[in-house]
């Protein structure tokens, strides 16, 4: 019936796979922060140099060395992520947020004096640390050219219809594309003319988090060498709920009335890294330090599925399709980037200290591997997809600079830290200020809190085909955190 409609359409001819890996999952799983304590947290997370806090275990573990006495710390935190969307084109700006309580990180960390008299003290170490959050909400909408049935097009042209993927399967099922010659079933059209302006919306719904299980055991030699060692087992987890509607608000389609294409994702993941650090005290004033961390290997088990919603009317009638693909299930493995990182401390006494710290990593070395692929097609998208990551992604350096100053058993902490774009073009290094205090109730009893802001800019794309983005939408990212550690001494 809807061939007779083809001359009135024009189609996109280019061939494409469609996979739910991407570039944006290898950053999202590389792109990590400093997690752990209220202490950190206020000095901007440079604190791989001092030390004496359980957030090192996750950074430069040789600070583990400069604990004495046995602690016990929990950091209750609040989260506020807020992202401000606008589509392309002379389009409005949409606010969304999404607020979160979780633990930035759980720990012990038991010290004791080894037999040896040049080793001052050793310690041992395990716990929690929170080195991502995923909490996200966004919504944008507003009218600009094209359609997601382009994408469908791109990746159904040129395969019968019982040899068509995932995605567009969904939509020629649903009828958001079809064959337009009832002699080539090769060939595909839609309801839309080439970059047809259309109103479209998404509501963007993420979650999940990136925790580490950390042990470590690190050393104290006479007091100017201090060495250490962390064994990380990240936990992932991460869902999205994306809902994308187009509809023909101004009534210039003849056919298309309306759809709306909903996708779920559920990521869990779990590895190994192991973490080495070292820190050499100059002087009573000064201390550097630095730390290399090998790569992650991440074992990843994803779920999705999607639904299509599709109208359209004919000759006067109107047709409604409802589609529901059956639940896929993937696993493949990720490994995320080596880390460098180098660190110094000025201490002025019992009055205060000043730390810097930078981080090194090169996003573009990421790697996919389905080595369980079952078809060449997984295969080949493998080595296309690692590609992407070369060709799209670069090195970058990560800053992190604070301070603390002593008042009796007062501390006030600040830091401001910034980490360079993992993307080689479109997005702009995010920045995060914070502040903090603390304060020594007792000699048991400590307790930290501390503020932190973030933001970042950059692009998001609701599609792609063609090998390139469908749609571009600015966001503007921002996220507050409130943190509090309380912790024990034994």
């Amino acid at each position: 019936m809807r061939y007779l409609l083809f001359s009135l359409f024009t189609l996109i001819l280019t061939p494409s796979l469609m996979k739910s890996q991407t570039v944006e999952d290898a950053v999202r799983y590389s792109l990590l922060e400093v997690g752990g304590t209220a202490r950190a947290a206020g000095i901007g997370g440079g604190i791989g140099a001092l030390g004496a806090d359980f957030s090192v275990l996750s950074t430069n573990p040789a600070g583990l060395a400069t604990v004495r006495r046995s602690e016990f710390t929990f950091t209750p935190t609040f989260s506020n992520t807020g992202a401000e969307s606008q589509l392309e084109g002379e389009n409005d700006a949409f606010s969304d947020n999404k607020v979160n309580f979780n633990f930035n990180n759980i720990g012990l960390i038991f010290p004791s004096r080894p037999l040896s008299t040049n080793w001052t003290n050793t310690a041992f170490g395990f716990g929690i640390n929170r080195l991502g959050s995923f909490h996200q909400r966004a919504y944008y909408e507003g009218t600009s050219g094209g359609s997601i049935t382009d994408r469908w097009l791109d990746f159904a042209q040129g395969n019968s219809p019982g040899n068509l993927g995932f995605e567009e399967g969904l939509a020629y099922d649903a009828e958001a594309i079809y064959n337009p010659d009832e002699n080539n079933n090769t060939l595909y059209a839609s309801d839309f003319l080439p970059n047809e302006p259309t109103w479209r919306s998404q509501n963007i719904r993420r979650k999940g988090a990136y925790n580490e299980l950390v042990i470590s055991y690190a050393g104290n030699y006479r007091d100017r060498l201090m060495i250490g060692a962390t064994v990380g087992v990240p936990f992932v987890r991460f869902e999205e709920t994306k809902t994308y509607v187009e509809a023909d608000r101004a009534n210039t389609n003849p056919v298309f009335n309306e759809l709306t294409y909903t996708e779920k994702l559920k990521t869990s993941a779990a590895g190994i890294n192991l973490k080495v650090g070292m820190i050499l005290r100059l002087s009573q004033m000064l201390r550097v330090g630095a730390a290399v961390h090998t790569p992650t290997g991440l074992g990843m088990d994803d779920t999705f599925s999607s639904t299509l919603d599709y109208s359209f009317a004919l000759g006067g009638v109107t047709y409604s399709n409802a589609e529901a693909s059956p639940e896929g299930k993937f696993e493949y493995r990720l490994r995320t980037p080596w880390r460098v990182i180098g660190s110094a401390g000025l201490v002025f006494g019992k009055s205060g200290f000043l730390v810097a710290e930078v981080e090194y990593l090169d996003y573009s070395k990421a790697k996919f591997n389905f080595n369980n692929a079952a078809n060449s097609a997984d295969q080949a998208y493998e080595q296309e997809l690692n590609q992407q990551i070369e060709d799209k992604l670069n090195s970058a350096l990560n800053i992190r600079l604070g301070g603390e100053y002593a008042l009796d058993k007062f501390r006030f902490r600040g830091g401001y830290s910034i980490m360079q774009s993992p993307y080689s073009e479109g997005f702009e290094p995010i920045g995060t200020l914070s502040l903090g205090a603390g304060a020594w109730w007792s000699e048991s009893f400590f307790m930290d809190v501390a503020y932190r802001r973030q933001l970042s800019e950059g692009q998001y794309s609701p599609y792609v085909y063609n090998n390139g983005p469908g749609q571009l939408v600015s966001q503007t990212i921002t996220r507050s955190q409130f943190l509090t550690t309380i912790g024990f001494k034994f």
